[in-house]
């Protein structure tokens, strides 16, 4: 007696349509398509086998935590640019031109002729006065870039001695806004050849012409005459209060950078 051969059943995948043998179609669907397949009902049950999907949203907490952390670096950035511009000493710039005084400042001192002015011309009391004055090509030279001051003494004179240090004095605070001078015609013969011809030809602003005194101190700055700018100064033989002395300086700063862009 033959036996039967045992032919295995064929079936038609529901989603690919291609022909599988039916002890296949369990395995094809669940690597095929993802898809677990029912043998005991017809059509065929579709059982989806979800993916895990990752919480890519950052936890309340977490949230939290990194706005309160921003918000502390802007407060210390704050409270740092704050005490920064506080600690910044009297005379220092704030932006890299204006000094911080000279906010809200009033100059003591304009333009005119008498011994409590910016002159332009040669002032009274001098034998050129009212003449126009043909300044040193160091003063003009330095005014390009900013005022000038100069103090003319003697190392070993006492009676100018006094001048000298104070105008000294007043570069220490004002030495960033201004060219300072220091031209000591001293007896020890060890001054420079340079120093002792600013200090012959600074005798040329000597405020009466007459015989030359030490100390010889003078201020360079621009100023306005009648809209044009020009070269405002003032000179002074002797000493100078040092109060008068320091408002002569911020003054000529003050005009100095008001014009210097005109």
């Amino acid at each position: 007696m033959i036996k039967e051969k045992n032919e295995e059943k064929w079936i038609i995948c529901p989603e690919c349509k291609i022909k599988l043998k039916q002890s296949h179609i369990s395995t094809h669907m669940q690597h095929v398509h993802n898809k677990i397949f029912d043998e005991s009902s017809e059509p065929l049950t579709q059982t989806i086998i979800p993916k895990k999907i990752k919480n890519l949203r950052p936890s309340k907490t977490r949230s939290k935590a990194i706005i309160g952390l921003i918000v502390i670096i802007i407060v210390i950035i704050a409270v740092s640019i704050i005490v920064l511009s506080m600690n910044k000493p009297e005379g220092s710039n704030n932006n890299g031109d204006v000094p911080a005084w000279m906010k809200n400042y009033t100059p003591l001192y304009n333009l005119g002729t008498n011994s409590n002015n910016f002159w332009v011309n040669f002032p009274v009391g001098n034998p050129s006065v009212d003449q126009s004055v043909n300044h040193l090509s160091w003063i003009t030279e330095d005014l390009e870039e900013k005022p000038v001051v100069f103090v003319c003494h003697r190392t070993g004179c006492a009676s100018c001695t006094p001048q000298a240090d104070r105008v000294k004095a007043l570069r220490e605070a004002y030495g960033e806004d201004a060219i300072f001078y220091d031209l000591d015609d001293d007896y020890a013969g060890t001054a420079t050849a340079d120093i002792l011809e600013k200090y012959n030809a600074a005798f040329y602003y000597d405020p009466n012409g007459g015989s030359h005194y030490i100390a010889l101190t003078g201020v360079f700055t621009l100023i306005k005459d009648g809209g044009e700018v020009k070269i405002g100064w003032h000179s002074w033989e002797g000493n100078v209060a040092d109060a008068a002395m320091e408002n002569w300086i911020k003054d000529s700063i003050y005009y100095y950078h008001i014009n210097s862009e005109d």
